[in-house]
């Protein structure tokens, strides 16, 4: 398999125009820290990406890696997906000094950046054979480390094979083969998204497969066989977007036209995120930018694709509760057992699950969520 050029990887690598084109927002605030943690402050506060990175590196040498990536999860960082391409450098410091082996001191915060940035350095550097080795740490982490993992490996896979699509899922599938608990949609997803975004030295591929004039595409081409066609809508109402010059109404609508139920579902699931970081954190600009989808039912799963979002990517305190709390009654259920299985999948132990079900903002859905999350 041909090497991943290893400059795209540094830092965020293959995932810089990806996650940063997609999940630019966040609020940032200072953290409570005191004169000796300027580093943090830093990392909180500074608007220059070269900045951050700086602090960043400083304060893995001064603490240790497991021990920053405590400090960045409570320090106020966004959890945005700027943020996640900042915590990749944990991954990098990791790789440099242990490499492969790192995986085991990284934490799934920030959508799980340190395991990313492990997974595309080991693929750069040991091919199928690391990336198969690394996979086994990332099933011992958790399915929610193993599928960031899988789309990791997807993103790298069309990287190393010169934006060649149709190689790149055909390698998802040989790793898939070689890999217990591999979750193959999430490397197609993987793919995809690189195929939308990726770049190597620093320009878009001339060679991915998009086309201008039509929206749907490379979903549409029949060289993609069915088994790849949800990883592909899960990137594809982005492309709209891009091709409708940032209209979600446009959008919506694009996804309204796709036939297949289940694509067009996966399409506003895609919608949903591509609004997310546009509410930059405010519940209330959810529920405005989730009008534009096409009617009740979709501006509902909109939403609860949204706290499903911010959930995953860290805010386990406000924004995710507030939805659930604030959307339409016949909504409720849906919004809250997507919650509660969030909090069951991503909570490490009994107690950190009953802290989360303690957020629920209702005291039905709270007392059901405590009752399914005992230990």
């Amino acid at each position: 398999m041909p090497s991943v050029n290893r400059s795209i990887l540094i830092g965020g690598g293959i995932l810089a125009v990806t996650l940063g084109a997609l999940l630019l927002a966040g609020v940032r605030r200072a953290p409570d820290a005191g004169p000796a943690d300027q580093d943090l402050r830093i990392i909180v506060s500074a608007k220059a990406p070269g900045e951050q990175t700086a602090a960043l590196e400083r304060l893995l040498e001064r603490i240790g890696p497991e021990a920053a990536q405590e400090e960045l999860k409570r320090s106020g960082l966004p959890f945005t997906g700027q943020s996640h391409l900042l915590v990749h450098a944990v991954g990098d410091f990791l790789y440099e000094r242990e490499g492969p082996a790192g995986l085991s001191k990284c934490r799934d915060y920030f959508l799980a950046a340190c395991y990313h940035d492990v997974i595309l350095r080991t693929l750069a550097e040991h091919g199928m054979g690391g990336v198969a080795n690394a996979m086994i740490a990332c099933r011992q982490a958790g399915q929610p480390v193993m599928l960031q993992c899988s789309h990791a490996a997807g993103h790298g896979f069309l990287a190393s094979t010169d934006y060649d699509l149709l190689k790149s899922l055909a390698l998802c599938d040989d790793l898939g083969a070689k890999t217990t608990g591999f979750v193959y949609n999430s490397c197609y997803e993987g793919a995809f998204m690189e195929n939308l975004w990726g770049v190597h030295g620093g320009v878009p591929s001339p060679k991915r497969w998009l086309k201008s004039e039509d929206p749907h595409y490379p979903c549409t081409d029949p060289r993609i066989a069915e088994r790849y066609q949800v990883g592909c809508w899960s990137n594809q109402a982005s492309v709209m977007y891009q091709h409708f010059g940032g209209d979600l109404r446009k959008t919506a609508e694009g996804c309204d036209s796709v036939a297949h139920e289940t694509y067009r579902r996966t399409c506003y699931n895609n919608f949903a995120r591509q609004i997310h970081p546009l509410t930059e954190g405010s519940t209330e600009r959810a529920f405005e930018l989730c009008r534009s989808a096409s009617g009740e039912d979709w501006q509902h799963y909109c939403l609860i694709t949204i706290a499903e979002s911010a959930f995953a990517v860290g805010d386990r305190e406000r924004m995710p509760f507030e939805i659930c709390e604030r959307i339409a009654p016949e909504a409720k259920p849906n919004c809250y057992q997507k919650l509660t299985g969030l909090i069951a999948a991503h909570a490490a132990a009994g107690a950190e699950r009953q802290t989360f079900c303690r957020r629920l903002r209702e005291a039905t859905w709270q007392e059901q969520c405590l009752n399914q999350t005992a230990p």
